[in-house]
């Protein structure tokens, strides 16, 4: 490379410096820790043994009760604790005795099911609240989670078992919800999950815990992208601002009989199954899901991502006439070089160095890219990600471009793995307005369901402590 050569090249790289793009890519925190009940075994046979949670409730609230008037105190046929429709009193396995003197002969509590779910990380996160009246006369409310280590309890039971597998007395269950299941035990999110099994999952929810309803949460984004040029005919800056819109996407499972419009989901307990051999393999939701809009249903938009990508630099006037001073000096350079030569006669007899052509044809594609490019199309993480067949299993999408990423991570923290009250404005709003209160609550009696279940499990042999938690622990499909 000459002389000559060498300063034009470094007056292009002068001129044509290319401001690095920082990449906002960040990792959505674990949830680790998030989930930390007390946990239980039940034998399912001399040799085998399934251990699940018990429920983490926490308490949100409680006010001064009314007193017991109004309610039938005398003592019933049966056990105590069913009579008072008390699962929790009947997972100690304390006899009707002991119960006596625990707890007032109250009707069951109602409860409500509130998951979020969020596509673009195949994540989902359930949470039940309910109020109740208790022994001491106070009405106090309650947040729990409902997790995929929940699913156990279903593999306690022996349920989702073919009748060949049912035959071998000594195997347990599915969990249904087995393929979704952190590694961590104390982590409450359903991961690579996709909608087809996130209904299943909420319809399983609102059974175990005999919720009326459930709502769930589904981001929907609106992605925009601003352009705006400031400067003069040499120089310019060139802004590009990209954003994302999210607002919550709401959907609701209720009884068959009461939406009789709505989707009944179905998935394979069969991990990576495509399609199930039995029927009793086949865990449905059992309740139907439908999408509302409007009305109560808040859905206000949040911002959760802004960038802005700024790029300033020389016009392509300016360029059009630094090269004509290129060529200026390329053509004297060269009519020195050559004697009488004329520029047009040496360009056609000695080429420039390969050095120079490189440097100069570099230039002029970043001279394009830079100044006349707008950016490629940006494409919604929503797109194509909900339904799935078989397990439900659905593999995490991979984001297209930095901004999607950045997306899918803020919206992992914030709709997933973060508190309710931090969520999303309409999450949070109609959290806020529809959760049980402490002082107005829903009066549910559970005693004939518990009747139900507790001579299921005298028909399989059990006695005393264990006929209790059985009775109070069951999972039904």
């Amino acid at each position: 490379m000459t002389r000559i050569d060498r300063l034009i090249a470094r007056l292009l790289v002068v001129l044509v410096g290319v401001l690095p793009v920082a990449q906002p890519i960040g990792e959505a925190r674990a949830a680790g820790g998030q989930f930390n009940p007390r946990w239980t075994s039940m034998p399912v046979s001399p040799t085998v043994t399934v251990r699940y949670p018990l429920d983490n409730w926490s308490l949100l609230g409680e006010i001064a009760g009314r007193g017991g008037g109004g309610y039938d105190l005398r003592m019933l046929q049966g056990e105590r604790w069913i009579t008072a429709g008390r699962e929790e009193v009947g997972q100690l396995g304390l006899g009707s005795d002991v119960v006596s003197k625990l707890v007032m002969a109250f009707p069951g509590h109602a409860a409500m099911v509130f998951a979020t779910y969020s596509p673009e990380n195949a994540q989902l996160r359930i949470r039940v609240v309910k109020a109740e009246r208790q022994a001491d006369g106070r009405i106090r409310s309650y947040l729990g989670d409902f997790t995929p280590h929940h699913g156990e309890r279903w593999a306690a039971q022996r349920h989702y078992l073919s009748a060949s597998e049912a035959a071998d007395p000594i195997r347990a269950g599915r969990n249904p919800f087995a393929v979704f299941r952190p590694a961590d035990q104390t982590d409450p999110v359903f991961y690579n999950i996709g909608w087809s099994a996130a209904q299943v999952a909420v319809g399983h929810a609102m059974r175990l815990y005999s919720a009326p309803a459930g709502f769930i949460a589904m981001t929907d984004t609106r992605w925009t992208q601003v352009v705006t040029r400031s400067g003069n005919l040499l120089r310019q800056r060139v802004d590009t601002t990209t954003q994302a819109w999210v607002r919550p996407r709401w959907f609701v499972a209720l009884p068959v009989d009461q939406q009789p419009y709505g989707v009944q989901a179905a998935i394979c307990t069969l991990p990576g199954s495509t399609s199930c051999p039995t029927v009793e393999q086949l865990a449905q939701s059992g309740v139907s899901v439908s999408q509302w809009d409007g009305g109560n249903m808040p859905s206000p938009e949040d911002l959760l991502y802004s960038w802005t990508d700024s790029r300033s630099g020389f016009t392509v006037l300016a360029f059009a006439l630094v090269t004509a001073a290129f060529v200026w000096v390329a053509a004297t350079a060269i009519t020195a070089y050559a004697g009488a030569s004329s520029f047009a006669g040496q360009l056609g007899t000695s080429s420039l160095s390969p050095g120079w052509a490189s440097v100069y044809s570099g230039g002029a594609y970043t001279v394009g890219s830079t100044v006349l490019g707008g950016g490629g199309p940006l494409t919604s993480a929503q797109q194509e990600f909900l339904g799935a067949t078989g397990s439900g299993f659905l593999e995490r999408p991979q984001a297209t471009d930095i901004h999607s990423a950045e997306l899918a991570a803020i919206t992992s923290r914030r709709h997933i793995h973060g508190e309710l009250e931090a969520n999303l404005s309409g999450v949070r709003q109609f959290y806020d307005g529809r959760r049980p209160r402490s002082d107005s609550t829903s009066i549910q009696n559970t005693t004939l369901e518990m009747r139900s279940r507790y001579a299921e499990c005298v028909s399989r042999g059990m006695r005393g402590a264990l006929l209790s938690q059985c009775t109070a622990g069951i999972a039904w499909r």
